[in-house]
This record gives C-alpha cells, structure tokens and sequence, in this order.
C-alpha cells in the first residue's frame, strides 16, 4: 500500500506539473489584446458608424463604430466602441457640425504619422 501510494502520489504530481506547463505556453489573445489590434489603423480602413458629437477640444468628431469592411464585405465589428476621428479638412468638420447625433456614417480612415486616426475619405450615406 505504501508503494502505490507514492506511485500515485508521483503520478498526481506528474499529472499537476503538467497542467501548469501546458497553461503557461501561450494563453489565447485577450479580449483587450483583441481591441487594441483592432484600433490599428495603419492601411487606409473603410468603417461605418454612427456620429456621437463634435470633440469640444479640437476639431475631431466621436463615432460609434459599428462595421468594417475587411474587402470581402461588411462586417460587424466584435465590440461596438465610440473613438475620435480627425477630419481631412476644415470643410469636412464644418459638414459634422450640422449633423445630429445618431447619423449613419461611411468612411476610410488611416492613423496619421501623429498617431491620429484621420478621415481620408467620407462616403455618401
């Protein structure tokens, strides 16, 4: 008895080890890991949103972003988030202050050398 009962001791251990090794190799991306490569807009991304408002403290709008198009199609984004957009222009910040909250939007966005997100382009919506 006392033999198998180090034998299994030895095995429990063996068995304990090994669940801790394996949870260490890698865990899968978190949601945050997730998001934040999702944020990267380092090619120019087509989006499509919602306008939430003009930023009191520069001349940038807030969007809820709801999709994007990855060139097959649309596709809903995982996680609907609101971030700060710059506008290509002064013209085009003029167009966002006569919109009202809750607009449809269509547009390519690309994060500029400053590591802004900036409007490139704005569809028809």
């Amino acid at each position: 008895m006392k033999c198998s009962g180090k034998i299994f001791l030895v095995l429990m251990l063996f068995v304990l080890f090994g669940t801790c090794a394996s949870a260490q190799e890698g865990p899968p991306p978190s949601l945050f890991d997730e998001i934040i490569a999702q944020m990267k807009f380092e090619k120019p991304t087509r989006i499509a949103g919602r306008f939430r408002s003009v930023d009191g403290y520069e001349d940038a709008i807030w969007i809820e972003w709801t999709h994007l198009n990855d060139g097959a199609g649309w596709r809903a984004v995982r996680n609907e988030m609101m971030f700060k957009v710059l506008p290509r222009d002064a013209g085009m910040m003029e167009f966002f202050r006569r919109l009202k909250p809750g607009t449809s939007l269509h547009m390519t966005v690309q994060q500029d050398s400053d590591g802004n997100r900036r409007i490139l382009e704005l569809e028809e919506t």
